[in-house]
């Protein structure tokens, strides 16, 4: 009986990890969407010294340096919304790794809204990696990988700077 209980402890505390993990990488996503750049906030999510590396091999270090890059690259955008699915979780003691499927859509600056036109938005569908390690905070992000897959829409050259597209 007692091995039992062990068992189902051991499987709870694994689906207990899989949920936290699952929602700090959706909290970074979010971030994005809602322009949440502000290095106290990242800092609920990332460590000291996380990575996340850009699909053009950029890296960003830090929270501070993770927000302003985010604040920068995002300023031509009028909105974004970024939809996660398949977070597949693998937890090994105080790390876990994350792959998950991701769809970015970026509104291009005045689109009004409105994707109905090749030239008014930019999207990406990526896989993203995630390594993590549990912090006496909760689990937070070490490094952050975004490979993207496909694109479609317009602007594909400016996406590789910072700022506005240009005409």
């Amino acid at each position: 009986m007692s091995e039992r209980i062990s068992d189902r402890t051991a499987s709870l505390n694994h689906w207990i990890d899989t949920a936290e993990i699952t929602q700090v990488v959706n909290r970074y996503f979010r971030a994005l969407d809602e322009r949440v750049f502000d290095a106290s906030h990242l800092g609920r999510i990332f460590t000291a010294g996380a990575g996340v590396i850009r699909p053009n091999g950029t890296q960003l270090t830090g929270p501070a340096a993770i927000g302003d890059g985010h604040r920068e690259s995002l300023a031509r955008f009028e909105s974004t919304q970024h939809l996660l699915t398949g977070h597949d979780v693998i937890v090994a003691g105080d790390n876990a790794t994350v792959r998950a499927n991701l769809v970015a859509m970026h509104l291009w600056d005045g689109a009004r809204k409105s994707a109905g036109s090749a030239e008014d938005y930019f999207v990406a569908g990526s896989v993203i990696t995630v390594r993590l390690q549990l912090t006496p905070q909760g689990w937070k992000i070490t490094e952050l990988v975004n490979d993207t897959i496909w694109r479609a829409g317009s602007g594909f050259t400016a996406m590789a700077h910072t700022g506005r597209p240009t005409s």
